[in-house]
């Protein structure tokens, strides 16, 4: 799908928030291991750990023994997923939502598909575009959907959605999950525990990244607008004729390059978004 990466405002504010999710979560993990690894010290203690640890802010919410303390840090891991993923699927949803707002905007999508629920978002922009997803990633970025509904509406516990979505499976689809979560849900059924981890962020956060450079099927015409839109958002102030063409032809080499946009087709959409403005 799509020309090539491109790297427009809003999906260079996408990669940002994404990688930002996963620094946060590799930064609590750290965190929790290297907790657990300090708490060593104070092994076998029956000292609860905000006398330990007394300049500790919030130390009082978490009034542990060692041991107890350490159990439970050392299943962060399981914990920290469950509250990751769905925030990483949420910035790749709200991403999605803007790019069904562009094509309402460039005249490939009708108004309606604003309101499309999120689980649809991937097909009304296939539907919109005539183009198709890596089928792979959709089924492995709606699996991961219905893993994490299971987490917030069956308890944690595989539904019949989920497994049946995981019998749709083809063997390179598989074969990609598994490379990333070193494990597979090929024999999950209904009741068994749905868990999230360290590795199932990584490979949301690998298929987001994927279906997000996927969806940039825009005309020529509206890219060349919204290179002029980017220079004018980051530019303060007046920016006279000159100085504008200027910096949209190096926008446009520096985030648009697959687009190949020529200073013909820059011109005239300065003259529509001035126009506008």
């Amino acid at each position: 799908m799509g020309t090539g990466i491109v790297h427009f405002a809003e999906y260079r504010a996408f990669e940002v928030q994404r990688q930002q999710a996963s620094n946060a979560m590799m930064g609590l993990l750290a965190g929790a291991e290297l907790a657990s690894h300090q708490l060593q010290l104070t092994e076998g203690s029956d000292t609860l750990l905000p006398e330990v640890f007394p300049r500790v802010p919030h130390i009082r919410r978490f009034n542990l023994r060692t041991e107890a303390a350490r159990s439970i840090l050392q299943s962060a891991d399981t914990h920290l997923g469950a509250m990751s993923v769905p925030y990483a699927l949420a910035l790749h949803e709200d991403f999605l939502k803007t790019c069904v707002g562009l094509l309402i905007r460039d005249g490939r999508a009708p108004s309606s598909a604003g309101s499309a629920v999120r689980a649809q978002l991937h097909d009304g922009i296939e539907t919109a575009t005539g183009e198709t997803f890596d089928a792979d990633s959709i089924i492995q970025i709606d699996t991961i959907r219905l893993m994490r509904n299971a987490t917030i509406h069956s308890g944690g516990r595989a539904h019949q959605a989920l497994v049946d979505k995981v019998a749709q499976w083809t063997p390179t689809a598989e074969a990609g999950w598994v490379r990333i979560a070193k494990k597979s849900l090929a024999a999950i059924a209904v009741g068994d525990r749905v868990d999230f981890g360290h590795p199932e962020l990584i490979l949301t956060l690998a298929v987001t990244k994927s279906l997000g450079r996927q969806a940039n099927s825009l005309s020529r015409t509206l890219w060349a607008q919204l290179v002029i839109e980017d220079v004018l958002a980051e530019e303060p102030g007046n920016l006279n004729r000159h100085q504008l063409e200027r910096k949209a032809a190096g926008k446009a080499r520096r985030h648009y390059a697959s687009l190949k946009l020529t200073d013909y087709e820059l011109t005239a959409a300065m003259r529509v978004v001035l126009a506008n403005t």
